[in-house]
């Protein structure tokens, strides 16, 4: 949202955002913060550090229903607008089977094997921006764009396809041609002035006050299942790890808008017109973990464990739409093909180091840190070349970054059965320029029986964080208005679990 109204597919910002992990959880993990790099002995857990299942004594299923909420408040050209998406999900199921041996003489107690699905991020959001604009406009902005380019090569005919035989005009500008929103000046087939502007002498001037509307909507997420086995030395040292198989499901559709104000003031008799963006990408990536937990005596625990980059293989599919008004009844409506892309991503390094202390039966405090050098993306073709991604793998070198999340969970038992549970996490802004950094509050309560069957409930705050946007490119000095994004959201699981 940051860099403009339509978001292209294949850019360094969509590899940034499928790298990005931000943990939901069981309903336990996610009140607790996520803070289980040392603490181990939950399903979700393995996602952070592999040799937490060495921790169990028994074997463990569980399963996390979710509901999640995100809303977003904007402010643009002193207007304000917000919107908010609900929606139910599945944040993690998983068996873990511990398999005791007794005595050994080298010092195995017990193996455990692991499988498991844990949702990573969730893509989920709904947003809706609207102002009066009298002094610029985002087809002024594509006329401008197109400048130097001869207006025959962006007519859409049988023999001739601009979208894809015509690489140096974007497919939005080619849309607006073709709906007539944009024409060429007087006496040139180079220069070009779009539907919302006016020619006074030899000036282009903005016609008058435009609404302009922007709505966007994603879905999806991103999800890993996991195959878990890890192995316990006289419960002092335990070891574990994983292969994970990632898998992206993200969808995205953007409305832009502008309508005449007073349409007797537009020469072109443009009244409104509606450019509609739609992407899907779907993906399957695999990285390996290794973890360890060590008890160096009673009540400690230190933890550490480190991910291989995720060797994601992309496909993108998005298409385009422009629909067009003129005052005098002409309409007009142009659609793209539909594009289809595969390229790779490799996502970085990702180590967590963890420390907790266990009050006997009655409670526990944990801290967590994790660390990820986001300016290490890679993007390549389905052919690993990155010759064709260079100015992608650029922007990741120059504007991408280290980025550090901390998280902190505590847990009390004031009776049998029943734990009350709070945390915190951190996540780091990944970008040197744009981006936020966000905090979430958690907290939850678990109840448990002596027959080996609990649920746990689980409440997550995302703070309110901020970022500013434009929705289209500054052009002829004219500077593109700038809004200010502000994003919260809250999620609630309930795990059902049973130990046997």
């Amino acid at each position: 949202m940051a860099i403009g109204a339509v978001v292209t597919a294949q850019n360094a910002y969509d590899a940034l955002k499928f790298s990005q992990i931000r943990y939901e959880g069981t309903a336990r993990s996610m009140a607790m913060g996520n803070a289980f790099t040392s603490l181990g002995g939950d399903i979700y857990s393995l996602s952070i550090n592999p040799a937490g299942s060495s921790i169990y004594r028994y074997s463990e299923l569980s399963i996390t229903p979710a509901l999640s909420s995100r809303k977003m408040n904007s402010t643009y050209l002193n207007n304000r607008e917000s919107d908010a998406k609900t929606g139910l999900g599945l944040s993690n199921f998983g068996y873990v089977n511990t398999i005791k041996l007794g005595s050994s003489p080298y010092g195995v107690k017990s193996i455990s094997l692991g499988i498991a699905i844990n949702k990573l991020n969730n893509y989920t959001s709904r947003s809706y921006t609207s102002g009066i604009n009298s002094s610029s406009s985002w087809l002024g902005s594509l006329a401008d764009g197109l400048s130097g380019i001869y207006k025959n090569d962006l007519n859409i005919e049988e023999q001739w396809n601009p979208f894809f035989d015509f690489p140096s005009a974007s497919w939005r500008e080619i849309l607006a041609w073709n709906t007539n929103l944009i024409d060429p000046l007087p006496d040139s087939d180079y220069d070009y002035i779009g539907a919302t502007e006016n020619i006074r002498g030899e000036n282009i001037v903005h016609a008058g006050e435009i609404k302009q509307e922007f709505y966007r909507e994603t879905t999806g997420s991103l999800k890993e299942t996991l195959l878990n086995a890890s192995i316990n030395f006289n419960d002092v040292v335990f070891l574990g790890a994983n292969i994970g198989i990632q898998s992206i499901n993200f969808g995205d559709m953007q409305k832009y808008a502008e309508s005449a104000i007073n349409q007797s003031k537009f020469d072109s008799k443009f009244q409104t017109f509606t450019h509609t963006y739609r992407q899907i990408s779907e993906g399957t990536g695999v990285n390996m973990k290794f973890g360890i937990i060590l008890l160096p005596f009673q009540g400690l625990r230190l933890g550490a464990s480190i991910s291989t980059p995720t060797w994601h293989l992309i496909k993108d599919e998005w298409e385009e739409e422009i629909k067009a008004k003129y005052s005098d009844g002409y309409k007009s409506s142009v659609s793209s093909p539909v594009g289809q892309y595969s390229y790779r991503v490799t996502t970085p390094y990702v180590w967590n180091i963890g420390a907790s202390y266990v009050i006997g039966k009655i409670g526990l405090i944990s801290f967590d840190y994790e660390g990820a050098d986001y300016s290490s993306i890679i993007m390549m073709t389905n052919n690993y070349d990155k010759f064709e991604f260079r100015e992608d793998n650029d922007i990741i070198r120059s504007d991408f970054r280290k980025a550090h999340t901390l998280r902190v969970g505590a847990e009390i038992k004031p009776a049998t059965g029943i734990a009350l549970r709070g945390g915190y996490t951190y996540y780091g802004n990944p970008e040197k320029r744009l981006g936020y950094e966000t905090q979430v509050l958690s907290g939850g309560i678990g109840f448990s029986n002596k027959k080996g069957r609990f649920i746990d409930f689980g409440l997550q705050k995302q703070l309110q964080d901020s970022e500013s946007f434009s929705l289209y490119n500054d052009y002829a000095n004219l500077k593109a208005p700038e809004g200010d994004m502000n994003i919260s959201g809250w999620k609630l699981l309930v795990t059902f679990g049973f130990k046997f």
